[in-house]
């Protein structure tokens, strides 16, 4: 997994300030405007992307791909290596002819042809589902609740929160699954 290199532009105050907010701390006007909370906003935030996009297949954070193969071949067992696109999160589905081997941020395989669907870290918060967007912030606010507050009480709750809304997240996407299977297979079966 890797982090996309995100400028945290003013898009990403409001999420820092929701997060700020859940704990009960000032509001800041930049992620660079000095103060304590901008600082473990911006350092923390790229942790909370990574951590809510890394952790689930995310439908509605999908994108595809086609990737190339790069000119330097592995160093033994497969033939070609496509490195992962920059906003990579988690892997989805991979299909190539063969096997492959997920290294770091490469795929090896002897395939010529590689494409992917994965889940793509978003360069925005507007690119972001709203209950992505709410993850983020609970996952930041017990991220930031840790150094800011030094509450362990509070920084629990707050990670016992997070792992509540992830949980219904993650049925909410299970779900909306069930519910297009189903259209597609009274579809199929219809026709």
């Amino acid at each position: 997994m890797s982090m996309t290199m995100i400028t945290f532009d003013a898009q990403w105050v409001t999420i820092a300030n929701r997060a700020l907010l859940r704990i009960g701390s000032d509001q800041i006007s930049s992620l660079d405007d000095g103060s304590v909370g901008a600082n473990f906003c911006s350092q923390l935030l790229p942790q909370a992307l990574e951590t809510c996009y890394s952790s689930y297949h995310w439908r509605s954070a999908a994108k595809r791909a086609q990737l190339v193969p790069l000119a330097i071949a592995p160093a033994y067992g497969f033939a070609y290596q496509y490195i992962l696109p920059r906003d990579f999160a988690l892997i989805r589905k991979v299909q190539c002819d063969g096997a492959y081997e997920i290294e770091g941020m490469r795929i090896l395989s002897d395939s010529t042809a590689m494409s992917i669907s994965y889940v793509a870290i978003p360069s925005t918060p507007s690119e972001m589902a709203p209950i992505l967007r709410d993850l983020v912030v609970r996952q930041l606010s017990y991220l930031i609740s840790i150094p800011m507050l030094k509450n362990d009480t509070i920084s629990n709750r707050l990670s016992q929160e997070y792992m509540q809304a992830y949980a219904m997240a993650v049925q909410k996407d299970s779900i909306a699954l069930d519910e297009e299977d189903t259209s597609i297979g009274w579809y199929d079966d219809n026709r």
